[in-house]
């Protein structure tokens, strides 16, 4: 990938909230549709007027710009050097997006591939810097730069393009952002708030406010925190600041930092970098700057214990909330303090509470209307975890005044509910699952564990009693997926499986037609559906058509059919007994799912993952399966240095219960030979 972490530090641009902007806000100088902003080699760039982004729900403005490329050779376009207000980041993303608001950048991607001989419109838009806060935009300034791919570094970039608004600038006091621990007539370095993630750990936003002449770059040479201590090449930090400009930068640790839930004392050495242009710094000379130490507050993290689980609270949070550990099936329930000593009310401030329930529970939930209530997790004795949350909004607060004065805060809250769902998940080991709640899911819930009768077909067969078999598999399968509601126009023809609810005059039609549709009828209405399953191996029509075979076979009017399941188990390589295919029952009745391992040396191996079909031949055939070579380090580090998405090939049977491959890839001459290892 083009953008590395090196180039993030280089081209990342901060847009505070881009308050009450419109066309007429823009000063003399700059016109907010129809300004050329960058020409070159048949390249032009022209500002098509003013937006907010229709990708986001936080009214953020983007401004549409024109391209086209007349020149004869496709032009990977990008920006650098970005600034607003004379402020640059290192936080956040400058991203193009499409005329019909699809996202085009992204956290490491963030240019445009423009073909040769095209032209279209495209959003100039970015994100807010929470620590800085909401402000309008007075002056937004970088460069274009230009590269041949979007995996090459950019071999050209422009002066600055520099658009005014005529807005009043809102000052920033960066001092009042954290701790000052330089201060001279070149730099002023603020550290600021300290944060914490999951997988990364500590992280620390600086600031470093630019009065000199020239570009300065600043790198973090070492690190100690808390008695513990990490080298440059674990301190993820560079930030870069043009002349008379600022930059908001974040750091984060490697080892043994990262491991830290938090940062008290903190003392770092810096490199910092002088040059005339900003393509210099890298090569300029480093200057040793003394070390720096800056003091945070204690971290008080909340940990809560019950049933033998634990809910952990990061600090930022803990002070805010209450956490309670009631009986009956709910092991924690969370509220917002403030909220619930305003309220005076039970439930006044409830943000969520985590419960339990066994499988027969769920199933029972599954098939109601579960408003408020949705299962994320599952452990090894099969138990379910829930996640119960209000419907209606339980922000409390004395008065009016004080209303608008947290809602931020409580906003803030209500956004890390499922980031704190997903730590649980996380702390106490737990399996992710979801399942959905549609009509379709519903009765597919009460069709396998209901008590009503339900009823499979196809013209294959004629109907069976659907109880007959054990539907779970399937229903716990097609709920898994995702059911949207689409136009009736979609209804694909062809055969179908039906699942019928003769109590509730209703049932399913699982088409076996590409598009994953399913037609609900009930009351004389119709409904189509289309499933967005979690396995597209297999499809909601095979699935269904499993549980069809198996009641069937019940019911006697069909007779069992294993040949597929004549080929499961884990078979080794005839010869030298290196390779090794592991075959899988898939939930459809005709497919099975292959890992094969076969490894080169002793460093390297090659690894399949397909899904075969049964022939009528008595073979199992894979198309679109993924091949792909790993080398492993002396630790056991293993890493990807080839892969392929779409190989093909076959299983047979060989003699004496041998089982023969074909690959046609065609790494081996011959059909290799696998004998069971099970």
């Amino acid at each position: 990938m083009k953008k590395t972490i090196s180039l993030l530090l280089c081209v990342l641009l901060l847009l505070g909230m881009w308050t009450g902007l419109t066309s007429a806000a823009f000063a003399e100088g700059f016109s907010a549709a129809g300004s050329v902003l960058f020409e070159k080699d048949g390249l032009k760039v022209t500002t098509a007027g003013l937006d907010t982004d229709p990708t986001s729900d936080e009214q953020e403005p983007i401004i549409w710009l024109d391209i086209e490329n007349a020149g004869a050779q496709d032009v990977c376009l990008g920006v650098t050097e970005g600034s607003v207000n004379g402020i640059m980041c290192d936080l956040w993303l400058i991203d193009f997006y499409v005329e019909d608001g699809a996202y085009f950048g992204g956290n490491y991607s963030f240019d445009l591939v423009i073909p040769a001989g095209s032209s279209g419109r495209y959003a100039l838009g970015c994100q807010k810097l929470p620590s800085i806060g909401a402000r309008t935009v007075s002056e937004l300034s970088f460069c274009f730069t230009l590269a041949e791919d979007a995996f090459t570094w950019p071999d050209y970039s422009s002066d600055p393009v520099t658009i005014v608004t005529g807005l009043p600038a809102e000052p920033v006091d960066f001092a009042s952002l954290g701790t000052v621990v330089l201060d001279n007539e070149e730099l002023t370095l603020v550290i600021g708030e300290q944060d914490y993630e999951d997988w990364i750990g500590p992280e620390i936003v600086l600031y470093l406010v630019n009065k000199s002449g020239q570009y300065l770059g600043l790198t973090a040479d070492s690190a100690a925190a808390d008695g513990v201590s990490c080298g440059d090449g674990d301190i993820y930090f560079s930030t870069a600041a043009a002349p008379g400009k600022c930059t908001a930068a974040l750091m984060a640790f490697g080892s043994p930092i990262a491991e830290l839930k938090g940062i008290e004392d903190l003392t770092l050495t810096f490199d910092l970098y002088r040059g005339e242009t900003r393509d210099v710094l890298d090569g300029a000379p480093a200057v040793r700057l003394d070390p720096v130490t800056v003091q945070f507050p204690p971290r008080i993290w909340g940990e809560y214990e019950n049933g033998g689980l634990t809910l952990e609270i990061l600090p930022k949070y803990n002070d805010l909330v209450t956490v309670e550990t009631p009986e009956d099936g709910v092991l924690f329930t969370v509220s917002e303090t403030a909220s619930l000593e305003a309220g005076g009310y039970e439930g006044a401030g409830w943000l969520f509470s985590i419960g339990k329930a066994d499988a027969d529970r769920l199933h029972e939930l599954l098939g109601q209307d579960m408003s408020g209530v949705y299962a994320f997790a599952k452990d090894d004795a099969g138990m379910y975890y829930l996640c119960y949350h209000p419907t209606d909004v339980r922000y409390e607060r004395a008065t009016p005044k004080e209303m608008a004065r947290d809602q931020e805060q409580w906003s803030m809250l209500t956004a890390w509910v499922e980031q704190e769902i997903n730590r649980f998940a996380d702390q106490n080991g737990l399996q992710y699952v979801s399942f959905g709640n549609s009509p379709v899911d519903m009765l597919l819930a009460r069709a396998a564990w209901g008590d009503e009768k339900a009823v499979l077909s196809t013209a294959e067969y004629g109907p069976a009693d659907a109880k007959g078999a054990d539907g779970t598999d399937t229903a716990e399968f097609a709920i898994r997926s995702s059911f949207e509601e689409v136009g009736p126009a979609d209804t694909p023809e062809g055969e179908y499986v039906t699942l019928s609810l003769p109590q509730e005059d209703a049932h399913l039609d699982f088409f076996f037609a590409p598009g994953g549709y399913v037609r609900l009828v009930q009351g004389g209405l119709e409904w189509l559906y289309q499933a967005f399953w979690y396995d597209d191996t297999v499809s909601p029509a095979e699935a269904m058509q499993s549980w069809y075979y198996a009641a069937a076979e019940k019911a006697g009017l069909r007779e069992h059919d294993g040949a597929a399941d004549a080929f499961t188990g884990l078979w080794r390589e005839k010869i030298a007994g290196r390779g090794e295919v592991n075959i899988e029952k898939s939930l459809a009745w005709n497919k099975v799912k292959i890992t094969a391992r076969w490894p080169e040396s002793a460093s390297t191996e090659h690894v399949w993952e397909m899904t075969a079909v049964l022939q009528e031949d008595g073979s199992l055939a894979y198309q679109h399966g993924t091949h792909e070579v790993m080398e492993y380090d002396e630790t056991g580090m293993g890493s990807s240095v080839d892969f392929d998405w779409d190989v093909s090939g076959r299983f047979y049977p060989g003699a004496d219960g041998e089982l023969c491959w074909h690959d046609d890839l065609a790494l081996r001459p011959e059909d290799s030979v696998f004998v069971r290892a099970d």
